[in-house]
């Protein structure tokens, strides 16, 4: 179910009024459900980047909607290093039905991900079955393991869900990423696009300028080493991707559509309605392909200024003698 696009997800303090507010509703729930509130322990520090995060969920204004997780390893019973453990989701019940559970969901596991998380973990209980089905349509699956304060009780329930090799990039990913840059650019070469293929990477600098920024993530391999990147700009209302680049030996495993499916999770919880690209119209892995995972052509009589001035900077370069266009995909 589509949910209305004024609803945005922000971090919040774990002792911010608005998410005690609704701390203190779900704690009612609690007492409804089960008999009595949860009484394992949350401390502020927990939630706080990069070892936690707590999201609040606003409707119109109105916080409507928290969740969190916080950083467990291998010392906890039950867990494993690199886990995040989910706490306290909840959404008013006047504000339910819209898919705001789902997407405080995405963005919790998102916001896991890019601290470098690889699992996220939760305890849920028998008389949650919206809870259930929910975690059931996402991935997550039953554990064995079982850990925390009600590790003991026939009520609770434990489930956990692998997440994906994304992360965002660091200090120590740039030439990573400036080697990925140079091997992409091989295909290039074969097509016979050669100023394309020789066209130098963003320099250090440049990267770095994203990276501190929080706008780059890079997809890890097998040994956590970078072998695909992307880089991203908000635009008035819109987010767009400056660069995806995968290297050619992790092409055709879905590397660049799962870092644009992430991004476009971090630009919706930010309010933005649009991703937005330029891109080769003519290239088989540029413009067809973006038509595949859900871009539009934008037709430059519809440009937005933004997109208007960045296409005529491309267009006046030597790449610019191979067509260039923007697209578009609608954030719902």
């Amino acid at each position: 179910m589509q949910i209305e696009p004024d609803v945005q997800i922000e971090h919040r303090p774990l002792d911010d009024p608005d998410a005690q507010e609704l701390i203190g509703e779900v704690q009612l729930e609690y007492v409804r459900r089960y008999g009595g509130p949860d009484h394992t322990e949350l401390l502020p520090d927990e939630f706080a980047p990069p070892q936690g995060v707590f999201l609040v969920a606003y409707a119109d204004g109105t916080p409507v909607g928290i969740g969190g997780w916080r950083a467990k390893d291998a010392t906890h019973a039950g867990l494993r290093d690199g886990d995040a453990e989910l706490k306290r989701m909840y959404v008013r019940s006047n504000a339910r039905r819209r898919g705001i559970a789902r997407r405080m969901l995405g963005a919790l596991e998102r916001t896991a991900v890019d601290a470098g998380r690889r699992r996220a973990v939760l305890e849920t209980g028998t008389e949650q079955p919206e809870a259930l089905a929910m975690y059931a349509a996402a991935g997550y699956d039953p554990m064995p393991e079982r850990f925390g304060l009600y590790g003991d009780a026939d009520s609770s329930l434990y489930f956990a869900k692998e997440l994906p090799p994304v992360r965002l990039a660091t200090e120590l990913d740039l030439r990573a990423m400036q080697d990925i840059e140079r091997a992409a650019g091989q295909p290039f070469a074969d097509i016979g696009m050669t100023l394309v293929a020789e066209d130098e990477p963003p320099t250090l600098d440049e990267l770095r300028t994203y990276v501190d920024a929080g706008r780059c993530w890079a997809w890890l391999d097998e040994a956590n080493r970078p072998v695909g990147y992307l880089i991203a700009e908000l635009m008035d209302g819109a987010a767009h991707i400056e660069q995806v680049s995968v290297h050619p030996d992790a092409a055709r495993h879905g590397v660049g559509r799962a870092l644009i499916d992430h991004v476009a999770g971090w630009a919706r919880d930010r309010g933005c309605t649009i991703l937005s690209l330029t891109t080769f119209r003519d290239v088989p892995w540029n413009a067809p392909y973006y038509e595949r995972i859900g871009f539009e052509v934008v037709e430059d009589s519809q440009l937005t200024p933004e997109l208007e001035a960045i296409l005529a900077d491309e267009r006046a370069r030597a790449i610019g003698q191979w067509p260039r266009i923007a697209m578009v995909r609608e954030l719902d």
